[in-house]
């Protein structure tokens, strides 16, 4: 069963990781709101801790953020993203 992600967290470190790359905060919301996978992060230790959120802005952008468990199974916390690689964009299916 895939994870539900409904609410995205964000500190200020992850704020200003993001930054650094030039994604917003509104664009990390837009990726809970459209379509969007979620897949394993294999550099996840423990391996269910952390998960790969790979979607689209709405205006297009596709973007990667590492998200973390919280104790609500459906909010996690951002810990940092980056454009979309492009096998990362192929599982989006794009």
């Amino acid at each position: 069963m895939p994870d539900a992600i409904s609410e995205l967290l964000l500190t200020e470190a992850a704020i200003d990781k993001l930054g650094a790359r030039g994604i917003s905060v509104e664009e990390v919301h837009q990726l809970v709101r459209n379509a969007n996978v979620t897949v394993r992060n294999p550099s996840s230790d423990p391996p269910d801790k952390r998960r790969l959120l790979i979607g689209r802005t709405d205006g297009g952008r596709a973007l990667t953020l590492v998200v973390e468990r919280t104790s609500d199974p459906t909010t996690w916390l951002t810990v940092t993203g980056w454009d979309a690689t492009p096998r990362e964009r192929r599982l989006l299916g794009s």
